[in-house]
């Protein structure tokens, strides 16, 4: 819930303290309906899709709406009670705006509304890199994340939606894979940045939580719309659990941990990208997936899925559970093996998808989720070690060697 009360100053950019303690604000939580409906039409256009390709195109879509988010949450907690002024409320509905242009050129963005999109992507871009360099941890630093989507990826967007076809697609896709790596390879010009370490988890689980609402409103639109004879009523109390079971998914477990990764490591960018950013970038595209597929479903319970929209649920499972096993690999250097073996067998099911009816794929994959949560609860709380498979990455293998020594 959002607080009125907020600190008297941002977070200490400097590192040179805890940061003071921070809350979402209601301008915050107006701003998200935005990326409400961007979610919304990103599912929508899903659900339309025919075929892998179209599928790609449309998640494309969602990667510059996902780090322009990213960029205003980071914004937010940069600014403090700054943000709650009338200034800070007025750059974000201004960002809300850009977002807003993006989003209602989704259905077209590949026809005629793409430098919609791309313009509306680099105004977003422009206004996060002013507002952000009115703030110690960037200033005088030109060469970092939020100069380099300014000028480099945000502006590739502009160039592809003046052209058409491929030339769109293959320079829409080079951008954003700048997008999306830039946080890593210039990942050190974050060094010593602080984060208010109740706001941003707060944050980040609000978007979750519209990502799972969307699901929801997929499966109870699709069940109001139907006969609701048995069958379906079954299929929707199966969609309702698998709801029920991603949500337990991050917020019993994965949460906390987020959290007190973000609290206790020292690199705290690190964990801003890695299990903030990154993470629930995957987590937010499986839910996704996980709706239309669910929508998909309950239209034709008892038929074998045979298109590509409706083959996405057991996928969106595994994407969702791939990214819990991404984040503690990158906070621990281990994975949990339950997570790993679901991720494995949603993998499977959705290769033999195609085999059974849809009925049988979504509940063979809503047992892969409750098994998950339910085999990490009986370990936890008999006091058993958590089955983990270790992948140590460099950075615990160097805070091992230290260990060590």
């Amino acid at each position: 819930m959002p607080d009125d009360t907020v600190a008297e100053s941002g977070p200490d950019l400097q590192g040179t303290g805890d940061p003071p303690r921070q809350r979402a604000t209601w301008a915050e939580l107006f701003v998200d309906l935005v990326w409400v409906f961007a979610v919304t039409e990103i599912a929508g256009t899903l659900a339309a899709s025919h075929g892998l390709g179209q599928v790609a195109r449309t998640l494309l879509l969602f990667v510059p709406l996902w780090w322009g988010w990213v960029g205003v949450t980071l914004l937010g907690n940069a600014s403090g009670a700054a943000l709650d002024t009338a200034r800070g409320r007025l750059t974000l509905f201004l960002l809300a705006g850009c977002a807003l242009g993006m989003t209602v050129a989704i259905p077209a963005a590949y026809q005629g509304q793409g430098l919609l999109f791309a313009g509306c992507y680099l105004a977003l871009r422009c206004i996060l890199w002013a507002e952000m360099h009115r703030h110690p941890v960037l200033r005088g630093r030109w060469v970092e994340p939020f100069f380099v989507s300014m000028t480099l990826s945000a502006p590739l967007f502009v160039v592809g939606g003046l052209l058409h076809g491929p030339w769109r697609l293959g320079l829409w896709a080079v951008a954003a894979l700048i997008g999306v790596f830039n946080p890593t390879l210039l990942g050190r010009r974050f060094r010593g940045f602080r984060v208010q370490t109740e706001h941003l988890p707060e944050r980040f689980g609000l978007f979750l939580i519209i990502a799972l609402g969307e699901t929801v409103v997929a499966v109870g639109g699709q069940a109001a719309g139907s006969s609701l004879d048995a069958v379906t009523l079954v299929t929707l109390v199966l969609g309702f659990f698998l709801i029920v079971s991603l949500w337990w998914s991050y917020f019993h477990y994965g949460a906390p941990a987020a959290q007190h990764s973000l609290e206790t490591d020292a690199a705290q960018a690190r964990i801003v990208r890695d299990v903030f950013s990154y993470l629930h970038f995957l987590l937010i595209v499986g839910i996704i997936c996980v709706a239309v597929g669910l929508k998909k479903l309950l239209a034709h319970p008892l038929d074998e899925p045979h298109t590509v929209a409706e083959l996405l649920l057991a996928p969106g499972a595994a994407v969702y559970l791939l990214g819990f096993c991404f984040a503690r690999w990158r906070m621990f250097g281990a994975v949990g093996l339950p997570r790993f073996v679901g991720m494995l067998a949603c993998v499977a099911l959705a290769a033999l998808a195609t085999l059974m009816p849809a009925l049988a794929v979504a509940a063979l994959v809503t047992a892969v989720v409750v098994g998950v949560n339910v085999t990490e609860a009986w370990l936890i709380n008999t006091g058993r070690h958590l089955l983990l498979l270790h992948l140590p990455h460099r950075r615990a293998r160097q805070a091992a060697s230290a260990g060590e020594r």
